[in-house]
């Protein structure tokens, strides 16, 4: 049987959630790891189970592009640098899952999505919170009927402040925190109803980590619903280094028949219906394997071609936020 020769480049992010897809997996094998940059530190991916005794090239990652010639390259690295490893690779005809955002400015992003079409490659992006079994049953809530039409979405993104990288604190670096953060809320809020979104308003601050000066750790967004409908955003870095989780992710939606509320931190998802009473919604075992789906789907020829637009897409509309926070504005996505 023919596997899927997958190598990694970069040290930050969410390598450990493909990994997580990766385990157990046996039309994939992980075959090279590297760092993005010079002096860049992998090793706590090292230490995963598919990385186990895989080769490591410590200085170049172009190298082992070319010795290995893989199928797919995971790009997780410093925010600044995903789009030019993902048109490096592109190039090379290699498919990727790259850590989001695909760009930290408009043109770049352009140029990202000529590069993809151009050399015909799939490309997701790592939007890994749509893989929560608290969002998958908060899909399955929703697409049964129980609420009706969503007419309003309230999501939540809290995050501990932790320790963050110093690069952090420079916005041509990170990007800001409404690209990092808040295209998780915009996806699962998309994810959960399927409705897409056609204006937004945002407003951001730093407030308590004047240290990290170009990191927002508050944000607020409003946006217009593709049915009218509308939704509400926050996101901050503030949540108590007490708390018993890092995160406190969460989304309710009010539709014309009901209610869902669905916390990853309480690890439930709350209905109340008219038609079908106060319920908890079943959560699926563990994640869902999204990853694996994406390699599946090229190993029998299949297009990730929805993947690939919802990760530009969501990208271009956290762009276009951040521009309307700093424009204060409201700016139309359509």
């Amino acid at each position: 049987m023919k596997k899927i020769r997958i190598v990694t480049i970069g040290g930050f992010g969410h390598i450990d959630a493909v990994f997580r897809d990766l385990t157990g997996m046996d039309e994939a094998d992980l075959v090279g790891m590297a760092p993005a940059y010079a002096g860049e530190d992998i090793s706590k991916f090292l230490k995963l189970t598919p990385a186990a005794d895989k080769k490591v090239y410590q200085d170049d990652y172009k190298q082992m592009l070319k010795e290995l010639k893989p199928d797919v390259a995971v790009v997780s690295t410093r925010l600044d640098l995903i789009p030019k490893l993902i048109m490096e690779v592109a190039d090379m005809g290699i498919h990727i899952i790259a850590e989001k955002p695909l760009a930290l400015d408009f043109g770049t992003l352009e140029k990202v999505r000529k590069s993809v079409e151009k050399n015909k490659i799939n490309l997701m992006a790592m939007l890994t919170m749509r893989s929560d079994p608290q969002f998958v049953a908060a899909k399955q809530v929703y697409d049964s009927g129980a609420i009706g039409q969503a007419i309003l979405a309230n999501a939540r993104k809290s995050y501990k402040w932790g320790t963050r990288p110093d690069w952090f604190g420079e916005k041509d670096k990170y990007g800001g925190t409404i690209g990092w953060v808040g295209i998780h809320a915009f996806d699962f809020i998309n994810s959960v109803t399927g409705l897409n979104f056609t204006k937004v308003a945002a407003m951001k601050g730093n407030l308590v980590h004047p240290d990290r000066p170009g990191c927002e750790d508050n944000c607020v967004l409003i946006a217009e619903l593709s049915n009218g409908g509308h939704a509400t955003i926050s996101v901050d870095y503030c949540r108590p280094e007490s708390a018993p989780t890092h995160g406190d992710d969460w989304i309710r939606v009010i539709g014309t028949k009901g209610v869902l509320e669905a916390s990853l931190a309480k690890k439930n998802c709350l209905v109340i219906s008219n038609e079908k009473g106060t319920f908890e919604q079943p959560l699926p075992e563990g994640k869902d394997k999204i990853f694996r789906r994406f390699l599946l789907n090229l190993l029998a020829g299949k297009s990730n071609e929805e993947a690939k637009e919802i990760s530009f897409m969501l990208t271009k509309i956290c762009l276009i936020a951040r521009e309307a926070a700093e424009k204060g504005k409201i700016m139309d996505l359509k």
